[in-house]
């Protein structure tokens, strides 16, 4: 393949990467806009789905915001989707998923099960390989490479305990094989997937095209939980020349790559280019981008910019962008205003109940006030956050509030009800009063004003001084993140007074989790879970204790390390987070009635809510304007392939409101069927 890296003509992907995204607004001016590259598919590969009529775009330019440039090249080690978003596009595993999210194949081109449930075996392509960064075959992929990626995860030394918790509970032997290396520390750099093997973890390749996979218990869910990371190939000869700590730290020069594309370039903070991989075993059944670049973003409003001068073939609008738009009846993009579907993601308060000030001392007021039961339920029951949903979505708001941990819409009962119904009942709002949308409304003020009473008193009566002040970090230099922090700050201002609680808004230069969340000086994060698989399991285990791989407890919370020695007044929720870990392990027992299992969940759940051991916020619904069909592109309530860009329909002439709801209408129809 021959790549022209020394073009003297600007064309858009150049534009982008020599102004910079976040000088890019200073020569919009001076660059006039291009016209997307739109030639065909090359010969032999599948083509893109169309519906309209549209000419398809062969050079698709996405975005991702600035504060989520990935931190982790390798599948197996990451556990963040923003990581994932990247790789799912480098790197194949068993199975994928659908535009309807149902699991399609991979490598792994059929699988199927027992009777029970317990044994499930997948059959694999033979025409899979693993090649370089230049494209360059490197080795044949056979079974041997997922017993050697399996064995890396389970290796406690080499995968430091990352994306253990499916494999624990899912597969046989795994937990004591991570514990037997656990206990071995630095001796279990030499094991091997033979070791495993012979260790009896539930896992075996009959023949170089062929994987069973053992599970302690019925799990008629497991092809989802075989879509994750988790269960993804390595090559152990890359393994063996990167050594250890070189293929853990892998990036996109050194790793090897067995997914649709390859990267072309990679400018950290600036802009990734994909194309496609030569030797994908998928180039007949899936189609793809001639190139695919995803631009990073400091604000939206610059990519709003981008997007008229069509250096971006999609964008999400701000609701300051969406009030100009909607404010002018001239206005060209009026009738191009498409809402999207939910994003995944269940996003949360997620308090930090160990922070430390600046100086790395601890912030005991904060710890102080965030122990205190009544403290937390104020922001659960007291915190009004209309204006706040408008930030996400201006012109339909409310389908935006959240007041579930777990996503909506994850797991059903048998007889159709939303797993999330279940914990409103446990809550106390039964069908008549709980409208599937809200509990927020039915919240009173005398009741607010009981509740701050109540906790101004108890935590005044040891030590704690007001206002409280909440600590929350934004990206230095965005607009937009300073918008929505300062909407955020009214927010609590309106429900909390100037004498409570009060939010200060503090940055950070790039990366949040290194500079704010390692050094532990959030008082919150506000972030939000996706489902790994297809159970409620995955969102209650990150925030049960004494689970290395409860990511939020572990990493975000530190009530993991709080529990260890906690003061006197952390004890009490302390035992809450015992309790809610009781509750949800013996929920995890439940293994041949689903009903039973969601029931039991539930309340554990709803113990989680009453405590508000993690505050839910919001789900994420924006409006967008864009040349590809939202409803062609994967999506999964779980798994890390959501953001694969394979199968997408494209126009070169923007898409309309018209044909979006029309879009949403088939697809509704289709998923019913």
């Amino acid at each position: 393949m021959s790549i022209n890296f020394e073009s003297h003509t600007i064309d858009r992907r150049s534009f982008l990467k020599g102004a910079g995204v976040l000088g890019a607004a200073g020569l919009l001016s001076a660059c006039g806009g291009s016209k997307p590259n739109s030639t065909p598919a090359a010969s032999g590969a599948a083509q893109a789905p169309n519906t309209t009529g549209g000419e398809p775009i062969s050079e698709y330019i996405s975005f991702e915001s600035a504060n989520r440039e990935l931190e982790s090249w390798n599948i197996l080690y990451t556990q963040q989707s923003t990581d994932a978003n990247v790789i799912t596009n480098l790197w194949d595993g068993l199975l994928s998923f659908d535009c309807h999210g149902k699991v399609a194949p991979a490598i792994a081109s059929s699988w199927e099960h027992n009777e029970d449930s317990t044994v499930w075996t997948f059959h694999l392509r033979n025409d899979v390989d693993w090649v370089d960064v230049n494209g360059e075959v490197k080795t044949h992929l056979t079974s041997k490479d997922f017993l050697v990626g399996f064995e890396w995860v389970m290796n406690s030394y080499k995968n430091e305990a990352n994306n253990t918790s499916m494999p624990n509970d899912n597969v046989v032997g795994a937990a004591d094989y991570y514990a037997h290396t656990k206990e071995l520390g630095d001796a279990a750099a030499d094991l091997t997937y033979e070791d495993m093997l012979s260790f009896g973890v539930g896992v075996e390749a009959p023949d170089d095209y062929t994987l069973v996979f053992t599970c302690p218990n019925s799990c008629p869910y497991f092809d989802t939980v075989a879509a994750y990371n988790s269960f993804y190939p390595a090559a152990e000869d890359l393994i063996n020349e990167l050594g250890i700590e070189g293929f853990r730290a892998c990036d996109n020069t050194t790793m090897w790559y067995c997914g649709p594309y390859i990267v072309e370039e990679y400018i950290q903070g600036n802009t990734k280019s994909y194309i496609p991989n030569p030797s994908y075993y998928g180039a007949n059944d899936v189609s793809r981008f001639e190139r695919f670049t995803v631009t990073m973003l400091s604000d939206m409003t610059i990519g709003y910019q981008l997007y008229q001068n069509r250096e971006l073939d999609e964008i999400d609008l701000t609701e300051s962008t969406l009030t100009t738009i909607t404010n002018d009846p001239n206005n060209e993009y009026n009738s191009q205003l498409c809402e999207k579907r939910a994003k995944k993601f269940s996003y949360c308060f997620i308090f930090n109940y160990a922070r430390n000030n600046a100086d790395g001392t601890p912030d005991e007021n904060w710890n102080k006030a965030v122990a205190n039961k009544a403290f937390r339920q104020c922001f659960y029951k007291n915190l009004q956050l209309s204006p706040f949903y408008a930030r996400y979505n201006k012109i339909n708001p409310l389908k935006c509030e959240n007041d579930f941990y777990t996503m909506k819409g994850l797991s059903y009962t048998s007889d159709g009800t939303d797993y999330t119904t279940l914990v409103a009942n446990e809550l106390g709002f039964g069908s008549e009063a709980y409208d599937g949308k809200t509990m927020i409304r039915m919240r009173s003020a005398n009741d607010a004003a009981a509740l701050k009473k109540q906790a101004m008193d108890e935590l005044s009566a040891i030590g704690v001084t007001f206002p409280v002040h909440c600590h929350y970090h934004i990206l230095a230099g965005s607009t937009s993140a300073l918008d929505n922090a300062t909407v955020l700050k009214q927010c609590f201002k309106d429900s909390f007074g100037d004498d409570f609680i009060v939010l200060d808004i503090d940055t950070y230069v790039s990366s949040v989790m290194k500079e704010i969340v390692a050094p532990q000086q959030q008082s919150f994060v506000h972030m939000g879970w996706g489902a790994d698989f297809g159970d409620p399991v995955n969102f209650l285990a990150q925030v049960v204790l004494h689970d290395d791989n409860a990511y939020y407890s572990c990493n975000l919370t530190n009530i993991a390390a709080v529990a260890e020695n906690p003061a006197d007044y952390q004890k009490d929720v302390v035992a809450a987070f015992e309790q809610f870990t009781d509750l949800v392990n013996e929920g995890k027992q439940i293994v041949n009635d689903n009903d039973a299992r969601y029931a039991a969940f539930a309340k554990a759940e709803a113990l989680f809510l009453e405590e508000d051991l993690i505050c839910p916020t919001v789900y994420d619904v924006s409006w967008c304007l864009t040349h590809a069909n939202e409803y062609s592109k994967i999506n999964a309530m779980y798994g890390p392939c959501n953001y694969k860009a394979v199968n997408w329909e494209t126009s070169a002439e923007a898409y309309t409101t018209v044909q979006y709801e029309q879009f949403a209408k088939a697809f509704d129809l289709a998923s019913q069927g």
